[in-house]
């Protein structure tokens, strides 16, 4: 399609120019590629903290990106009932990542992230226990907001745990 810039070997969007040859920690690929490989070969061992701490691992670094939850968020969710939110302090210039695994009990576990107006802004858009918002990207406010993350069992009830992860970028970029 015109105007489309054409995907690279690892699914995302080849960059033109010499955008192509800089360091990815400084000009992060903004879709696909090193988001997605991150975690093309992670699987669960059953331990939340200790599963959640290896994803992060696996996809925080990796991309520039820095731990933003001091501690990760722990809370119970049940199919049928109401998210359970906690809030993100969004900055202008900063993009994220939400991370969470929920138990086995939790076959399909949902985040979705609005903003102060109750808007949604970003989600994960798999069937499983383990979502990452955005799966492909971060996802960058356009403005400072308090962010609502919520977390919900869309199949199944019992523990999860989430971590945000922050990556700092310029205003042009």
């Amino acid at each position: 399609m015109l105007g489309e810039a054409p995907a690279d070997a690892d699914g995302g969007v080849a960059e033109a120019g010499p955008a192509a040859h800089e360091d990815p920690l400084a000009s992060p690929v903004r879709v696909g590629g090193p988001w997605i490989r991150c975690y093309g070969n992670f699987r669960l061992e059953g331990d939340l903290r200790k599963d959640l701490t290896r994803l992060t691992m696996l996809c925080g670094p990796e991309n520039g990106m820095r731990r933003l939850t001091k501690e990760p968020v722990e809370a119970e969710v049940a199919e049928g009932g109401a998210p359970v939110p906690f809030p993100l302090e969004a900055k202008k210039g900063e993009c994220y990542r939400i991370f969470a695994i929920a138990e086995p009990t939790v076959s399909d576990l949902d985040v979705v992230v609005r903003s102060s107006r109750g808007a949604s802004i970003a989600a994960d858009h798999g069937e499983d226990r383990w979502p990452i918002v955005q799966p492909d990207r971060p996802f960058c406010p356009l403005e400072d907001d308090t962010l609502a993350v919520e977390l919900a069992a869309r199949r199944g009830k019992g523990k999860v745990v989430a971590e945000v992860w922050a990556l700092r970028v310029s205003m042009s970029d």
